[in-house]
């Protein structure tokens, strides 16, 4: 099995979830399992490293709390509205902060910033820190 760094599997999870949002926005059935291991490159589960399987599949059995956590920090916005990249970055975070919490906050958020950065517009990234700094439990 290929070995990836935790900031690598955070970017292929970040794009399952995105991929999730798309489905949703086009009303398609969504076959999760299919969606991570595309990501991948893999056909067999296994080959899916622990560390993206747990924040996938907790991100996907909260969706419903998580899509109301952010949408609680949202001021003058709904979760709707969200650019679908952020709103993957975002269930990332809050998916490994409060419930895989197998990273330090500080790391999570500032994680999160960066791939807001790289795939966002210029500024996004200030959006992503202030909701995942209130929404991440301390």
């Amino acid at each position: 099995m290929k070995e990836y760094t935790r900031h690598e599997e955070r970017i292929r999870t970040m794009n399952a979830f995105y991929q999730v949002f798309l489905f949703i926005e086009n009303k398609e059935e969504i076959d999760a399992t299919q969606i991570l291991l595309s990501q991948f490159g893999v056909n067999d589960i296994n080959e899916v490293p622990l560390f993206s399987k747990a924040l996938f599949s907790l991100g996907l059995e909260h969706f419903d709390e998580i899509k109301a956590l952010i949408s609680s920090h949202l001021q003058n916005w709904t979760f709707d509205r969200l650019d679908d990249v952020a709103k993957a970055i975002l269930f990332l975070g809050i998916s490994d902060g409060n419930y895989a919490k197998l990273s330090p906050r500080a790391v999570i958020i500032n994680e999160c910033i960066k791939l807001a950065k790289d795939y966002l517009k210029k500024d996004d990234h200030r959006f992503i820190n202030a909701v995942l700094d209130k929404a991440i439990v301390k």
